[in-house]
């Protein structure tokens, strides 16, 4: 796998928020979004064996692991998930949708579109969508799903964007049954 990090910190987004848990960052991306927090994605990276990856992560006392990028569905990521579930480990995969089925073996996937106008509806647990100060949301709005539905500011790279954030905060207020998604982690000054 072409892993650029792991790091063990706390989930700053969406359902699992506060949740200690094990982050492995992939390398590359299909898009290139001027708001990504992960400049490592187009940069170096190690081709590590599952026998690498699991050494390197039991050092950390948690069997929850967040795979993440760039864009993890660019590789078939099935065999490495159910690899880790043998050794008792939950795995999350967040993904921007490219392709479900190279991650459908996880045990929750959150789906952050951002082409906000081919929005997919199976294949995921969770919508996490990035919203600016200047979004428009109806796109969001008009979704019809069981599944929640996070907003979350589009932050600066390392901070809060606070602008972003009362935009996310009032439209939250005024549609209940969106949810709010902070980032967590940018207001701690955590990885």
């Amino acid at each position: 796998m072409k892993v650029t990090a792991i790091f063990y910190s706390i989930q700053g987004e969406a359902t699992h928020t506060g949740v200690a848990s094990i982050f492995i960052r992939l390398h590359g991306c299909n898009l290139s979004c001027s708001f990504c927090d992960d400049d490592l994605h187009t940069g170096t990276y190690k081709d590590m064996s599952f026998e690498e990856i699991e050494k390197e992560i039991s050092q950390y006392p948690c069997k929850r692991i967040i795979i993440t990028g760039g864009e993890p569905s660019l590789y078939d990521l099935n065999s490495f998930i159910k690899y880790m579930q043998k050794r008792d480990y939950y795995i999350s995969v967040e993904t921007n949708g490219y392709n479900f089925e190279n991650i459908k073996e996880a045990d929750w996937i959150t789906y952050s579109p951002k082409e906000w106008d081919k929005i997919k509806s199976e294949g995921f647990d969770e919508y996490k969508f990035i919203v600016s100060k200047d979004s428009d949301i109806s796109t969001i709005l008009n979704i019809k799903t069981d599944k929640p539905i996070y907003i979350q500011p589009m932050n600066n790279f390392n901070t809060p964007n606070m602008d972003s954030l009362q935009k996310c905060i009032d439209t939250v207020l005024r549609y209940p049954h969106l949810r709010l998604s902070v980032q967590l982690h940018k207001f701690l000054g955590l990885m």
